[in-house]
C-alpha cells in the first residue's frame, strides 16, 4: 500500500511540456541567412515540409516543401516576421543544415552565432555550410527526385564528397569552437548551384533524367579570422583533411612513368607528433593501398617493380601534403591545419612564453615532416585481394 501512495506523485507528475499539434508548426529543415551592408539588414530563406502532402495521399502534385523569405534589421524579428507569410510558427528542432553567405561571415558572425547557440530549439549538430555567391543560398529551393527535401539531399551529398575527401562536414557546434579558439581558423564546406535556378524550384525538375537546376557540394572554403582567403581544389582539400586527420578512405591518381596509377588509399591513420620547442611537426602516415586503374607499361608481377611502386606511392603523398601546406602557408598565412592548437595543447606553458607572435614569427618558419608508410597490399589481381582480406 505504501508503495501506491509514493507512485501516486510521480503520475501526477508526468506530462508533456511545451506540447505543439504538427498542425500548429512549420517544421524547418533548412535556413539560409544573408546580409545585405546597404540596408543594414538580415535576409533569412527557409526550408519548411509542406506537411499537407504527407498527411495527404490526394495531394500527390503538391511540392514536398515550400519556402519563405523574410528581412530585418535583426534575426529574431526576422524570424517572427515569418509568420507574416506563413500560417504556421516555425519549428527549428529538425533543422538540418544552417547556409550562410561569404558578408555574414566576414562582418555579423558574431550575432548570427550569438542568436543559434542561443536558441533553445536550434540543433548544435545541423551542418554549416558557406554559399559562395548569394545565388547560392537558394539552392534550398531546388527540386530534388532521390530525396524529397532539398535539405536532405545536400546533407547526404555532403556525407559522401566528405567520404572520399573532397569535403569536411562542419556542425554548428564545430563553427563554434573554431570561431571561439584563438588558436584555430575556420574552414567550411561550400555549395555550389547550376542551371536555371527559376526553373529548378518547380516540380518540372524532378521529370527529366537530367535536372533544369542543381545544387552540387563545392571547393573547400579556407579564412583567416573570419576573412575568406580563398577555396581550395579537390585535390589539395584531400591532403588537408589527411593532414587534420579528416579522411578514412580516398583516391590518388598519380603520373608514372609516362602513364598514371590510380590508387585506392583504406584505413588511413593520420597522427601529428610536435616538437614545440624545434618548431617541427611530424605527420606520420599509415593505411592500405591497392591499384583500380594502371596506364602504364608496367610488371605487376615483378617484386621489385611492385616495391618501387609502393615507394613511389610515398613519395608522391610526402611531396603533395607538404606542397599544399606550403602553397597555403606562403600564400595565405594561415593555419587551417590546426598546428597552433596542437602546440598549445602539447606545450602551453612554453608556447605562451616564447611564441609571441604566431603567424610573424613562427608559422613562417615551421618545418613539416612527413612520413608515409602506406601498404600496397593488392597489385592488381582479384584473387591477390581476397587472400589479403582472409588473412586479415
Amino acid at each position: 500500500m505504501k508503495r501506491i501512495i509514493y507512485l501516486l506523485p510521480l503520475l501526477l507528475l508526468t506530462g508533456c511540456n511545451n506540447y505543439r499539434e504538427l498542425t500548429d508548426i512549420a517544421i524547418t529543415t533548412a535556413i539560409g541567412v544573408d546580409y545585405s551592408t546597404e540596408k543594414n539588414e538580415y535576409t533569412l530563406l527557409t526550408q519548411v515540409v509542406n506537411s499537407v502532402k504527407m498527411q495527404d495521399a490526394s495531394s500527390s502534385n503538391e511540392p514536398t516543401f515550400l519556402n519563405f523569405y523574410s528581412s530585418a534589421s535583426s534575426l529574431t524579428e526576422a524570424m517572427d516576421k515569418i509568420v507574416l507569410e506563413s500560417p504556421r510558427k516555425l519549428y527549428t528542432a529538425q533543422c538540418q543544415i544552417l547556409l550562410l553567405s561569404k558578408e555574414v561571415i566576414s562582418s555579423h558572425l558574431d550575432e548570427v552565432l550569438d542568436y543559434f547557440v542561443r536558441s533553445p530549439e536550434m540543433r548544435g549538430e545541423m551542418k554549416v555550410i558557406l554559399t559562395p555567391n548569394k545565388e547560392d543560398l537558394k539552392g534550398i529551393t531546388i527540386q530534388t527526385l532521390l530525396d524529397n527535401l532539398s535539405s536532405s539531399n545536400i546533407v547526404f551529398s555532403l556525407e559522401e564528397a566528405e567520404k572520399e575527401g573532397y569535403a569536411i562536414s562542419i556542425t554548428l557546434n564545430d563553427l563554434l569552437d573554431m570561431y571561439l579558439n584563438p588558436y584555430k581558423e575556420i574552414i567550411l564546406p561550400t555549395i555550389d548551384t547550376e542551371g536555371d535556378i527559376n526553373k529548378a524550384d518547380e516540380e518540372i525538375n524532378k521529370t527529366s533524367t537530367l535536372y533544369k537546376g542543381t545544387v552540387k557540394i563545392g571547393n573547400l572554403a579556407i579564412f583567416k579570422d573570419t576573412d575568406l582567403v580563398d577555396y581550395l581544389s579537390f585535390d589539395d582539400g584531400k591532403y588537408l583533411n589527411i593532414i587534420r586527420s579528416k579522411l578514412k578512405n580516398t583516391n590518388i591518381k598519380a603520373e608514372y612513368n609516362k602513364g598514371y596509377l590510380v590508387f585506392g588509399l583504406y584505413d588511413i591513420k593520420s597522427k601529428i607528433s610536435p616538437n614545440v620547442k624545434d618548431n617541427i611537426i611530424t605527420l606520420s602516415i599509415n593505411g592500405k593501398a591497392k591499384s583500380y586503374e594502371i596506364t602504364t607499361d608496367t610488371d605487376i608481377e615483378n617484386i621489385e617493380e611492385v616495391k618501387d611502386i609502393e615507394k613511389y606511392l610515398n613519395n608522391y603523398l610526402e611531396k603533395n601534403i607538404i606542397n599544399v601546406f606550403n602553397n597555403i602557408r606562403n600564400n595565405y598565412n594561415t593555419d587551417i591545419f590546426n598546428f597552433r592548437d596542437t602546440y598549445y595543447k602539447d606545450n602551453p606553458k612554453y608556447l605562451k612564453k616564447h611564441y609571441t607572435n604566431w603567424y610573424e614569427e613562427i608559422f613562417p618558419k615551421l618545418k613539416l615532416k612527413v612520413k608515409a608508410n602506406i601498404e600496397l597490399y593488392e597489385k592488381g589481381k582479384i584473387q591477390e585481394e581476397i587472400e589479403y582480406v582472409k588473412e586479415n
